[in-house]
């Protein structure tokens, strides 16, 4: 601790005006004059240790200027950051109890010590300023209440949405079970018998009821559109880097595509023929799922999570998820829809708009179909 003679600092004016700050009491500036004899001016560096857990309580420190942090060595949880005209150490004055805290300087710090027997002898018969020094520790303790029951709601509220969360995960993965259940049983048979039109609308309707029931538990567990990446935020970076994705996409589709599959050998890359309304209704289907895996789900595990390694781990999960509900088609769409899912959620977790996904996915899906891979790849 650095101190300065009494005189240069004690007799300053805004020693009255930290000691009442945050008090309406009135008091003689007569008694006000006699107690800046009591203390003592200090100076103290960033960074200085005030006292310890388990000190003697034998000071307490009025700030002038400056902030002072209060901390628990043991855990190195902050307790509390106390600025200018505040009183640190105030309880000590009074019980006399070791201390239950942790202090140091957060910034370069001016003010006025002000020691125990000091405090008793000149407070004893003064109760006017024995009165002012219990409604400033009053104040300073009402306040430190209101941002502990603010703390205490905002850890209630993210509980809430904790569980809220679980809740629609869960959920989600059952409703995916189901759906992947309906196509092992009913859209594969009908894959046999070529009835691809009924097993186009039939996994259509099943997302769209999916949708609605979905859209309602966000709504319950809080999830806003901001969330779930509809925005404007980032709109124009993420559609930009979705297009770059789906250019270098194609070009390798177009190289590559006779290569792998020989059988379309002498078919135009693009054939319009192949147009229908699958190409069309896409424009919908795209979106639709990519809010689902990449906005809802991909989300939700993202928030749920622990760890540094969280949001590729949700990417890895629900690219996972997308490509088993596309192995009722083939084994090589699945492997496609992996790809294509870890690329989209990276997407959609860097700039945290569905918009640059979407486009993607609408590119690429209709490509495929137009350049006649898409039909192989249901064959598998």
């Amino acid at each position: 601790m650095s101190t300065v003679d009494a005189t240069q600092l004690a007799g300053q004016p805004d020693f009255a005006e930290k000691l009442l700050k945050d008090t309406s009491i009135r008091v003689s500036d007569g008694y006000l004059d006699a107690f800046h004899s009591h203390v003592d001016p200090v100076h103290h560096d960033t960074g200085t240790i005030l006292f310890r857990k388990g000190d003697d309580s034998h000071f307490a420190i009025l700030i002038a200027e400056g902030e002072i942090e209060v901390y628990d060595e043991e855990s190195g949880n902050v307790l509390a950051i106390a600025g200018e005209g505040s009183l640190i150490g105030e309880l000590g004055l009074i019980s006399g109890d070791p201390r239950s805290a942790s202090a140091r300087t957060l910034t370069p710090l001016r003010g006025w010590t002000i020691d125990r027997a000091q405090y008793r002898e000149f407070l004893s018969d003064r109760p006017e300023l024995a009165t002012l020094f219990f409604r400033k520790i009053y104040a300073q303790l009402s306040a430190s209440y209101g941002k502990l029951r603010l703390q205490f709601v905002a850890l209630e509220e993210a509980d809430r949405r904790y569980h809220a969360l679980a809740f629609l995960f869960v959920t989600m993965v059952l409703m995916i079970n189901i759906y992947a259940l309906v196509n092992s049983l009913i859209l594969t048979n009908l894959k046999v018998t070529h009835q691809s039109q009924v097993m186009f609308w039939t996994s259509r309707v099943m997302e769209v009821w999916g949708a609605f029931v979905i859209w309602g538990l966000t709504v319950r567990c809080g999830l806003t559109r901001h969330d779930m990446g509809i925005r404007m935020g980032n709109l124009w970076k993420s559609v930009g880097m979705g297009l770059a994705i789906s250019a270098v996409a194609l070009a390798a589709m177009a190289y590559f595509r006779t290569m792998l599959y020989p059988e379309l050998q002498g078919t135009p890359v693009i054939d319009p023929k192949l147009v229908t309304i699958t190409v069309y209704t896409y424009i919908i289907v795209a979106p639709l799922q990519e809010w689902i895996c990449r906005g809802v789900l991909l989300t939700a595990i993202a928030d749920l999570m622990p760890g540094k390694t969280r949001p590729m781990s949700a990417i890895v999960i629900t690219s996972l998820i997308f490509s088993t509900l596309h192995l009722h088609y083939s084994q090589s769409l699945a492997v496609v829809a992996l790809v294509s899912g870890i690329v989209w959620g990276w997407l959609h977790l860097k700039y945290r708009n569905l918009a640059g996904p979407i486009v993607s996915h609408f590119i690429l899906g209709n490509a495929a179909t137009l350049m006649g891979v898409w039909s192989i790849w249901e064959r598998g």
